[in-house]
Order: structure tokens, then sequence, then C-alpha cells
């Protein structure tokens, strides 16, 4: 790494601590070994400082020992301008805050690192190739996405690298996701069998997004995708069955049936989903075109996963 470089971004804002958060800031720890005079610091919700549950101190400690400080904001509340003034101490941000800020959360974000210009983004888009999906997906969320890459790409003074990671890997089983039945051993495709997901982990996302922030020669204004993997509903038909012994069936239901399922309950997110997933492209890509299979990282497939976790029923 050359020293310059890692001076030039010593200072690392981490938004958010959930999931995604949390294993982002791991990997960068882990990468402290190697750079250490990188600071971490990451952004909370200010009522996050209040809550005393379990799972919040647990938290805290946690980001105690790993000698990550602590900044707090209210993407709901605050403007652009003010966001920007939390910014313009950092050399580079992750955002990692997600979609529970509601419509126009991420644009204001984004315009928020800009005005405050900071050197290096990676902006809150760990997810589908929205170039390739295109506006008009069903998603309103998606649609702001391809925004976010419009007004990043439309200015010169920060750089910034997107990573595209396909879906997180567990959320393909969660039961009110619908593509995976566990109790009735069956996997819904939305449009076609052999349509296919990327898939890739939390902790897996952490590791090559670090890898990928200090990768040389420097990747800036760039997406890199990754892939824990990528597999049709046919093959995840064939290997649940495999896995579990017993055979699943599989049910494909149609660009219409989907359609008609989002008109009869509009308010119903994950029947969006579905059908914005029901395409053939945007939503998968080759893993071993991915920016980890060409560099020899390893990562957790799919039949990996089965074998660590147990999915809810």
């Amino acid at each position: 790494m050359n020293g310059s470089i890692t001076r030039q971004w010593r200072k690392i804002l981490v938004l958010g601590a959930g999931e995604l958060g949390i294993a982002m800031l791991d990997a960068f720890v882990k990468e402290r070994e190697r750079h250490p005079d990188i600071s971490l610091t990451v952004l909370l919700r200010p009522a996050s400082l209040k809550d005393d549950g379990a799972a919040n101190r647990t938290r805290r400690q946690r980001l105690a020992a790993w000698g990550v400080a602590v900044i707090t904001a209210d993407f709901s509340r605050l403007t652009a301008k003010e966001l920007a003034e939390r910014f313009t101490s950092y050399d580079a941000i992750i955002n990692c805050s997600g979609f529970v800020g509601g419509a126009g959360t991420q644009l204001k974000i984004t315009q928020a690192v800009l005005d405050a210009g900071v050197e290096r983004y990676f902006p809150w888009q760990f997810g589908v190739d929205y170039d390739r999906v295109g506006l008009d997906s069903g998603q309103p969320v998606w649609d702001e996405q391809l925004a976010v890459r419009q007004m990043l790409r439309a200015q010169r003074q920060t750089r910034w690298v997107i990573v595209s990671t396909g879906m997180f890997t567990s959320y393909l089983f969660e039961p009110g996701f619908g593509l995976v039945d566990m109790p009735r051993h069956r996997v819904h495709a939305p449009g076609d069998a052999d349509y296919g997901l990327t898939l890739t982990t939390p902790e897996d996302i952490g590791i090559l997004t670090a890898k990928i922030f200090f990768h040389q020669p420097v990747i800036e204004d760039e997406v890199v995708y990754i892939a824990g993997d990528t597999l049709t509903y046919r093959r995840l038909t064939t290997l649940l069955s495999e896995h579990y012994q017993r055979p699943f069936t599989l049910e494909v239901h149609s660009h219409n049936d989907l359609r008609q399922a989002t008109k009869a309950a509009p308010n119903d997110v994950a029947a969006a989903y579905r059908l914005a997933f029901a395409r053939p492209d945007g939503v998968a890509w080759r893993k071993e075109e991915s920016y980890n299979a060409r560099n020899g990282i390893r990562v957790t497939d799919v039949k990996q996963w089965l074998e660590n976790n147990k999915p809810a029923e």
C-alpha cells in the first residue's frame, strides 16, 4: 500500500452499525493491522445511545473494544447541509445505513458527502445492478439508487466506489420474502426457473469492501461486482433437496401473476420485491467474473451457508 494513499484516507467514517455496518467495521479493524494509521468512526442514531437493551449494550462494548469512535445523527431530521457539517472532517465515508431513513434519504446523504468535500465515498449500493435494472423497476428505492449513481457521475471532486453484492444470502430464506418455503419444501421462482440470483453474506461484503478500499492500483469511480454465490432457482431447488435429503419442489410464478399480486396488495413490500427480482439480468452476475474470484478470495456460497445456519420456518 502506498503510504501517501493511506494517509490521504486515514479518517474513515462508517454510517450505521446494523448487520452490515458491524461486519464492515470488523473487516476494517482487521485491516488496521496492516494499515495502523487509519482511524475508524461510526455514525449511529441518537436513540441508539439511549437504548440500554442487551443487544445495544453488547454493540457499544464491541465498538469500544475495537477503538471505534462514535458520533450521532438522525438522517430523517437533519438537512444535507447539517449532515455535511458532520462529514467534513472525514477522508472517506462508507455508507451502511440501509433504507430505513425513508424516501430521499440516500440522495440527501450523497449530497451531504459531496457538499462536505469528502475525498472518497462508498455509497449504500450493496445490492443489485441498478444500472442494468434501470428506471421504473417497480421499486422506488431502486430508482433512487440509480439517481444516486447519476449524482456521483455528474461530479469529479469526490471519488466513489460502488460495490454490487446481490441479495444478502440470509434474506433469500426469510419466510416473509416468500421465495423459499421451508415447511412445505418448496421454492417459488419469480418469472422463470432459470432466472438467477447473486447472493453474498454481510461478513463477506465487509471483508471484500475493505479489500477493495485498500486495493492497489487504487479503484475509483467504478462499479465492482462481488458474489458469494450465483445460482438459478432450478439449481437452488436441487441444492436444497441435496442438503435436506428430501425433495423440494419448484413452483414458477409468471410475471402476470406477480403483477396481479402487487396490485391486490399495494403495500406488500415483499410482493413488490418478488416482482422486481423476476428478471433475467441486473440481479445476478457470473461469480467467476467477480472481484473475489479474480483475486482468489474465498467466500461463503449457499451450500456453505446452509451448513452453518438453520433457516427459519
